[in-house]
């Protein structure tokens, strides 16, 4: 762990990426470095280029000639970089090739604003059961009922009828009867062999955006799917469409593509754009991020996944969902579960189940008798659990069963490979608090190659509690042939997937909620006949929003895009969570969106929501709410104060820690009355008082207004409380599963692709030749590297602001060598494999800020990283790190 400048590092650290525990500094030791694998030596080398100009206050000759200059500049500079892509609506720059190293050169070009990485970003896996719904009753409309769509659409009779729907993604089977002759724009921006994982994958454009990875039919037909045979309808069934590839037939696609893709969606005139995808862990200052804010600021309706990160923590909202305005969308359980199912015999009982991926699906017909630990109780915490690193059961004595066990006390996977090598057939997981629990058993450590070879699946605790009961007696289950619908004892809460915030710069996101959790939809009919599946995630979430933004512009012409994001946000219905509190805000925003309330209420609250920043910093925060009324009549409300769940430093919910809130000089009590005057306003002045706890965690709750002919509004509001700058920064990263950490950052060698952890005193410093070498992988393969130092950086949350600077051999600063703005945290602090997203790279390629190439002698590198709305000023706010000497050569 890193110390600030100047001081060592108190109190504590806060672990925002499902993370084991803090570290401390680092002990010197004298030792050699550890080698990373030689695939990592090609990977980071994709790069945003900015350049100062806004796009917006350019001539299209200016722009072209601001990045006419830039190329010229770089060529004269020798600089060895390949350019992309440029963009000239959205953002004013590039997305180039380059190395780590030559990337500190372009950085100092005359005219570069900033430089930011290029994400892979993989298509928005959605997540629990994949059934074929095509059997299912074809009246499935609870997510509809949800948000008041299906009353728009009977009611109403709105149909987005005349809105123009962009949805980027993997695009639309142009075959499917859900959409006939409802496509008016589109473009494959990659073809279908691309895959941005693959070094070497070219895009190769085609006209048509033909769908042969199904994220984005499945998106589709949320937004305005519509096959009256098929007996299904989306939020918005006449919308016309335009579609944007992205993606090809399998693997993933960048950040630049996405941009591009952005900028071609408002060249074709869409008025509503859908984003299932984005890179989690950023800012809003993010080239796709700022990309979408400035489609707002035009007058487009952006709704984004807020991404499915929730178990990595808070401050994991992506981009472009943290963009300024746009809709940052959290995920709602469905009301109605559809679900593969088993009968209990005897009796008949029909039980409701969730595959627990990675497994073998349980085969339909599949009939065992079920057992269980002896002893074990719907009480027991530990059930299947290893005991002093010994399995529980006698072996063999869970030969041909389906073993019930109840989770909790250690990972679900020793669970199951513990009842697998006793012999048991199929393992029946049950919850350990009410409701279906989110379960995986996929390896976490590279070590564990344990194959699961038996079906694995999850019910309800009151299912597992049941059929516990009945194992003494003698009872069997036989897994059914078609999906059933149940009801969801989760139902209208948030999903635990949902990614949680604030935005690192502490702004309320994500701004609201939609179903997301279980949702019928279209997909491929050439990989399911059927046209149909269920799944999961806020990307199913974002298109309901996007398709209820569509009804309200036919509903009421003329709303701009700000309107329409705030008369959602003051119209959406808070949600409770599964202990029936009401969810942080930084879970959902302001809450399931409610589509009949925006239409019809006459009361807009501007801001439609509130940040108050780190108490430490601000204190008691003033606010002002402007209520206008467009109606002729008064309307009157009865305001009120609704704290919400707080979250921990790691991102736990706690009971609610009350703000103290009084408007207009009033302390609330049980309510203040408020009139909004026909055609007029009402300020409402604001004094908050934040809590203090959770330390270093995040408060928010909501004013109510609650009007006399039964309406609500609300305003939601967040805040940290603590001092933010005391969260770290430059964190520590496993190698071999959470056992054992090394110090980062570390000084990387790229020839030998060994790296050096800091405290690790070296006998024998590093050579570099800052010349390009070639050098063997681990395949025995050829590559050429530039031999010249990196450092590698693990990222536990995100920072300002970093510099690297040269000192000499005497410890002076030769200069500041790179800087880059807003950076993203890691995704986690155990690496497993070149996708972990456990750390970054940094380089230098031996040359001053006056670009001249040092001498021969030795060097250090020293890391500056300006945390998060940090002050430069202000010594702890900035952590710093450096090198061990090395020579160049």
């Amino acid at each position: 762990m890193r110390r600030p400048l100047g001081l060592a590092v108190l109190g504590l650290t806060a672990l925002l990426t499902a993370c084991g525990p803090g570290h401390n500094a680092p002990t010197p030791a004298t030792g050699t470095g550890s080698k990373l694998p030689s695939s990592l030596a090609a990977s980071n080398d994709r790069w945003f280029v900015e350049l100062a100009s806004d796009p917006g206050a350019l001539t299209a000759q200016g722009l072209g000639a601001q990045q006419a200059t830039f190329r010229a500049q770089a060529t004269a500079s020798g600089i060895d970089y390949a350019e992309l892509a440029s963009y000239h609506t959205l953002f004013n720059g590039f997305a180039v090739r380059a190395s780590p190293a030559e990337l500190g050169r372009l950085s100092r070009l005359p005219g570069v604003m900033g430089v930011y990485p290029v994400r892979q970003i993989s298509p928005p896996r959605i997540l629990n059961t994949t059934l074929n719904a095509q059997a299912l009753s074809p009246d499935v409309m609870s997510a509809l009922e949800m948000t008041g769509a299906d009353i728009a659409q009977s009611q109403f009779g709105l149909s987005g009828k005349g809105i123009r729907v962009g949805i980027i993604d993997t695009g639309l089977d142009l075959g499917h009867p859900a959409f006939r002759d409802r496509v008016v724009a589109g473009y494959d921006f990659v073809g279908d062999s691309y895959d941005a994982s693959k070094p070497g994958s070219v895009p190769v454009p085609d006209p048509s955006p033909d769908d042969c990875q199904g994220n984005g039919t499945n998106v589709a037909g949320v937004v305005g799917g519509h096959d009256p045979a098929g007996g299904f309808v989306g939020v918005a069934p006449a919308v016309s469409l335009g579609i944007y590839k992205v993606f090809g037939c399998q693997g993933t696609t960048d950040s630049a593509t996405l941009l591009t893709a952005m900028e071609r969606a408002q060249a074709d005139g869409m008025q509503v754009l859908n984003i299932s995808l984005g890179v989690p862990f950023q800012w809003p200052q993010y080239p796709t991020a700022r990309a979408a804010s400035r489609l707002v600021k035009r007058g487009m309706v952006v709704s984004a996944a807020a991404g499915d990160s929730g178990q990595a923590g808070p401050y994991s909202v992506g981009a472009p969902a943290l963009g300024e305005n746009v809709l940052a969308v959290a995920s709602v359980e469905n009301t109605r579960l559809q679900l593969g199912n088993f009968t209990l015999t005897p009796g008949g009982e029909v039980i409701g189940f969730k595959p627990v991926y990675p497994s073998p699906a349980a085969p339909v017909g599949l009939n065992l008798p079920v057992g269980k630990l002896p002893g074990s109780t719907p009480s027991t915490d530990n059930d299947g659990c290893s005991i002093d690193g010994l399995s529980p059961y006698t072996p063999g004595s869970l030969n041909g069963l389906a073993t019930l066990i109840r989770l909790g006390n250690c990972p679900p996977r020793q669970k199951v490979l513990n009842a697998q090598d006793a012999g048991a057939s199929a393992v029946v997981f049950y919850n350990y608090q009410p409701g279906f629990a989110a379960v995986g058993v996929g390896s976490v450590n590279p070590f564990d190659t344990a194959p699961i070879r038996i079906p694995v699946v999850s019910v309800r605790a009151e299912d597992g509690a049941r059929m516990d009961t009945r194992i003494a007696a003698g009872v069997r289950l036989n897994v059914n042939a078609q999906p059933r619908t149940f009801d969801n004892p989760s139902g209208n809460t948030v999903s635990r997937f949902s990614a949680l915030g604030a935005s690192p710069d502490l702004e309320l996101k994500p701004d609201v909620a939609a179903p997301g959790g279980n949702i019928r939809t279209t997909t491929l009919l050439k990989s399911n006949p059927g046209g149909y599946v269920v799944l999961s995630g806020t990307g199913l979430a974002a298109p309901q929003v996007a398709g209820i933004a569509a009804l309200l512009l036919e509903a009421r012409p003329g709303l701009t895009a700000h309107d329409v994001s705030t008369l959602l946000l003051n119209n959406a219905a808070p949600r409770l969570s599964l202990d029936s509190s009401l969810a942080p805000v930084q879970q959902q925003g302001a809450g399931l969106v409610n589509v009949p309330a925006a239409i019809g209420t006459p009361v807009t609250a501007i801001p439609a929501k509130l940040s108050l920043g780190a108490s430490q910093t601000f204190g008691p925060r003033s606010k002002v709410i402007v209520l206008k009324n467009s109606s002729t009549t008064p309307q009157v409300f009865m305001a009120t104060h609704v704290p919400a769940q707080s979250l921990d430093s790691t991102g736990n919910a706690t009971q609610p820690q009350s703000a103290t809130l009084s408007i207009n000089g009033q302390n609330l009590g049980s309510g203040l009355s408020v009139t909004v005057p026909a055609g007029g306003e009402t300020d409402l002045n604001m004094l908050f008082t934040p809590p203090r706890s959770p330390s270093q965690g995040q408060y928010g709750g909501y004013i109510s207004l609650d009007s006399a002919s039964g309406g609500r509004m609300v305003i939601p509001y967040n805040g940290f409380v603590g001092n933010y700058q005391a969260l770290s920064v430059l964190n520590d990263v496993s190698f071999d599963g959470g056992r054992t950490f090394k110090n980062l950052p570390a000084l990387y060698d790229p020839k030998t692709f060994e790296f050096y952890p800091e405290g690790l005193a070296l006998a024998t410093p590093p050579i570099y030749t800052l010349k390009k070498v070639e050098v063997f992988d681990d395949n025995g393969q050829k590559i050429t590297v530039l031999d010249a130092p990196q450092l590698l950086i693990h990222f536990g949350h995100q920072a300002r602001r970093l510099t690297l600077d040269v000192l000499n051999a005497g410890g002076t600063s030769l200069g500041t060598v790179f800087t880059q703005n807003y950076i993203g945290r890691s995704a986690t602090d155990i690496y497993t494999d070149v996708s972990s997203d456990a750390f970054s790279f940094v380089g230098w390629d031996g040359t001053l800020a006056n670009g001249q190439t040092v001498p021969a002698g030795t060097y250090q590198l020293r890391l500056n990283v300006l945390k998060a709305l940090g002050n430069p000023d202000v010594a702890t706010d900035t952590e710093t790190y450096t090198s061990q000497k090395f020579l160049v050569n």
